[in-house]
């Protein structure tokens, strides 16, 4: 029996990653989101799999790993993996319960898979369902990791970011046959991070020393951390808001996954935490405030741009991509924002400065070329995006595959 990864999420479009790979000995899920869209959606139902290989702890990628989990599949990932996708679980409960979605799996679920939780590292050869395997770094947000099977000469990258960031190393080229590799940034390049970085900091330094508060809308995960990293040394006074929080204290215990890890610590102990409703007014006092959601689709950021949407000499500065629709791409678009969760709610004109710095946590279009490249497969699979079709000139020399959802594609 020919081995084949069918994608039940997550080949033709960005999010709700799924994929199922088969031999004759048994199966494996790859990855299993959920797309946090309004209301959310979903990948095809899972089947029943030996295990559940996990490639980071971002919800389009680990949204349902409960409901597998809750089965008594094993879930393999790194340790910190793990501890992030727990609090990611607890918060996709806490949404659908705000939003009165239905929930996508029970409470219980998350003990279940905190029980059925097989930690690995980065190189340990790890035998389930009839492959072998190993880990090795994706350099997307911490913990982050690619699955190689050497027997089948194949490797799946998840997510992956191929520069050093403050929180992460660059994901490095691993020779194989066939290659399944995201596509987020198909056709879009991403500036000199190093100087996208700079620029940001210098445009806060600008508006703090006129006399300006800078709130930094940024995603729960990584770019919170990485905003604290890249203020640290400015001897301003920062606050910390929603669910980046909980994240930060989670990395705090699995220094092995941070690039800097003394860094890291040094930003954490200078910023103040909003740990009460009530400290939002005392953070508004402050100089920078980093705030979740990173596309200002409620949480925090919303009260605080309440208060200084009408202050030009504030500002508010995107720093992550924002999905058309969401209240960011309203912002960046018109110069508008709305101060409510609903999409129908009405949307106010801001007086205070933004501007949008790209700091992807994802491989720019070169880059993935570059990557793909360095790997030199013979079968190339770009999932995960919306433009793949971009590629394909640059893809040539390679059997290039674009899969539908439910579609098996033959590996070995």
């Amino acid at each position: 029996m020919p081995v084949s990864l069918t994608y039940l999420g997550g080949a033709s479009e960005v999010g709700r990653v799924g994929a199922v790979l088969e031999g004759e000995e048994g199966r494996i899920l790859l990855d299993y989101g959920i797309q946090p869209d309004d209301p959310p959606k979903f990948p095809l139902p899972a089947p029943e799999v030996d295990a559940l290989l996990l490639t980071h702890a971002h919800l389009d990628h680990c949204g349902l790993v409960p409901d597998v989990a809750s089965r008594g599949t094993p879930v393999v990932s790194t340790p910190v993996t793990g501890a992030l996708a727990e609090r990611m679980a607890q918060d996709t409960l806490k949404v659908a319960e705000l939003e009165n979605y239905p929930r996508p799996f029970h409470r219980t679920a998350i003990a279940d898979m905190n029980r059925n939780l097989r930690p690995s590292k980065p190189g340990k050869i790890e035998y389930r369902g009839g492959f072998e395997f190993q880990m090795f770094n994706a350099g997307h947000i911490p913990g982050a990791v690619m699955f190689n099977f050497p027997q089948q000469d194949f490797l799946f990258t998840g997510d992956i970011h191929t520069v050093d960031t403050q929180l992460t190393r660059a994901a490095k080229p691993k020779p194989c046959k066939t290659l399944a590799i995201e596509s987020t940034y198909g056709g879009r390049d991403h500036p000199d991070r190093g100087q996208i970085e700079s620029e940001l900091v210098d445009s806060i330094e600008e508006v703090v020393n006129s006399g300006g508060k800078v709130i930094l809308p940024s995603f729960g995960l990584g770019r919170s951390q990485e905003l604290l990293m890249l203020t640290r040394n400015l001897g301003f006074e920062v606050w910390l808001d929603g669910m980046g929080r909980d994240m930060a204290r989670i990395l705090q215990k699995y220094p092995g996954s941070i690039r800097d890890v003394s860094s890291m610590h040094k930003s954490i102990r200078q910023t103040n935490f909003v740990k009460y409703s009530r400290q939002r007014d005392i953070a508004l006092n402050a100089d920078v405030i980093v705030t979740t959601s990173g596309m200002l689709n409620g949480g925090p950021v919303l009260h605080y741009l309440s208060k200084l949407r009408k202050d030009p000499s504030s500002a508010v500065f995107l720093t992550g991509f924002q999905v058309p629709g969401t209240n960011g791409h309203l912002l960046k678009e018109t110069g508008k924002i709305r101060l409510d969760r609903d999409p129908k709610s009405p949307s106010f004109d801001i007086q205070c400065q933004f501007k949008a710095f790209d700091l992807s946590g994802h491989a720019g279009h070169s880059q993935i070329v570059d990557f793909i490249n360095g790997c030199n497969p013979e079968k190339v699979i770009l999932y995960h995006g919306d433009n793949r079709e971009a590629f394909i000139d640059d893809l040539k020399d390679y059997e290039l595959v674009l899969p539908q959802e439910n579609e098996s594609i033959e590996i070995a």
